[in-house]
This record gives structure tokens, sequence and C-alpha cells, in this order.
């Protein structure tokens, strides 16, 4: 029987010192992190295999399974000739870290890579992209919004972040349906005509019910609370987490 997704936190947001981070999140109760690969001190390039480890030893004394790691870079450096080299061989390196974390954490972590790709990323980018996921065990989840003639990618799973389809007036409840079990990561994260909110907030647009019942019977074992532009993210982590328990009471 499918249950509420446990809430898991993203590091984006906090303090650039991944230990900080970890261990605050570790006081507020969750028990599931999704790693923010753009700062400096988590680059796949920059982590030696000591240091990866090290990492995994410090989720391990915090109690905290890896949800995944999140690779926010703008999509249209995947595109941009200038830039598109730099951006595949991030994602790349994301992915074979997220494959070599993932039994040194242990538990229900996760090998997936959120990412968002552009709509005119070539076929042959694509395709090298969700083969080398597949060579690594893990996956990329692609947070664009969905689009009826796209064709799936062997490695490429759906990743559903709230606030995109809200601010292109669609029902993120609707979008995790339609992503099916092609879902590699859902987003609990919250706008109102300002931008992104505290979930629950002050004129925000997410129907938390309807969102929650989409995704329990989605069967996915994490939500990731995306705290990114927030003032203050433990606030909005506290305030998502409770809206969450409350939407699965219902």
């Amino acid at each position: 029987m499918f249950g509420l997704p446990e809430i898991a936190v993203s590091t984006c947001g906090f303090d650039p010192s991944p230990r900080v981070t970890i261990e605050t999140i570790a006081t507020l109760g969750h028990r599931a992190v999704a790693l923010d690969v753009t700062v400096p001190e988590l680059r796949p390039r920059n982590l030696s295999r000591s240091a990866r480890r090290d990492l995994a030893a410090l989720l391990r004394k915090a109690e905290l399974e890896l949800a995944g790691l999140d690779l926010w870079i703008p999509p249209e450096h995947f595109a941009d000739p200038s830039s598109s080299q730099r951006a595949i061989e991030a994602a790349q390196q994301a992915l074979e870290l997220s494959s070599e974390l993932v039994p040194l954490v242990g538990g229900r972590s996760r090998a997936v890579v959120s990412v968002v790709l552009p709509a005119d990323l070539s076929d042959v980018a694509r395709q090298a992209l969700g083969a080398f996921a597949q060579h690594c065990g893990a996956q990329l989840a692609d947070h664009a919004i969905m689009r009826d003639d796209a064709t799936h990618t062997e490695g490429i799973g759906v990743g559903i972040d709230p606030v995109y389809y809200l601010t292109d007036g669609q029902s993120p409840g609707k979008a995790i349906t339609r992503a099916g079990n092609r879902l590699a990561n859902a987003r609990l994260c919250d706008t109102n005509a300002m931008g992104r909110c505290v979930v629950g907030g002050p004129g925000s647009k997410l129907d938390l019910s309807s969102y929650a019942g989409a995704m329990i019977v989605s069967g996915q074992a994490f939500v990731t609370v995306d705290a990114r532009s927030l003032p203050d993210p433990v606030v909005g982590v506290q305030q998502a987490s409770q809206g969450w328990n409350d939407a699965g009471r219902i």
C-alpha cells in the first residue's frame, strides 16, 4: 500500500558550507537530503575519492539518506555551442557522483540528478546524456515542463517542479499523474503573484491536497522540499513539512 512520500530537503538556498547545511537539515528531523552540486565544495570535479567517502560518511553520521543531486544550471547552457560541452560534462560528472554515493550512503538512497534541459537540446546530446546515465546506473530527472510531442529517452526521467507548472497555468498534481512510471523526482515548492514563496503562504497557488494525493499514488519514497529564493530556508522547510503532513491526513 502506498503512503505519503517522506520529506527530503534540498540544500539549495542554505549555507554554502555542505557540513553546516547537512547538520542543519538533520536537526530539523528529516531523514533525506538532495545535495546542491553547484556549490564549490560539492562540485564533482572538485571531489576526490577520499572526499566522496567523507561526504557519504557525513550523511550516514547525520542519519540522512540521499534523495538525489541538484544541478540547477541555466538550461540554455546545454544548447549554446559555447557552453554545451561544459554543461553536458557537468551533468555526466554529477551522474557518476550520484552512482558512487548511493551504495556508500545506503538505505533508500537514489542515484538521481535533477536538471532542467532545454526544449531545443539536440537529439544527439539528449541520447548521449541518457546513455551515460544508464551506464552509471543513474537517472537524470528533467524538470522542464512536459511536452506532449516530446520523445522518451532511456536514462532521462521526468522531474516535477510545481512552480513551473503553476506559473504556466497547469496543475502539478495532474503532471505527476501524466508522468506515470517515468517520474524520477518531484519537488515540494510553491509560488504566488510575486514568485517563489513558502508552501501554503499568503496568495500561494499550490493545491496541497491534490498534489499529495497524486504523490501517494505515484509510489515515490520522497518529495523534495525546495527552498530556493526563500529568505529563510529553515522556516520554508518547516512550513512545507507542516503543510505536507496536514495534507496527508485529509
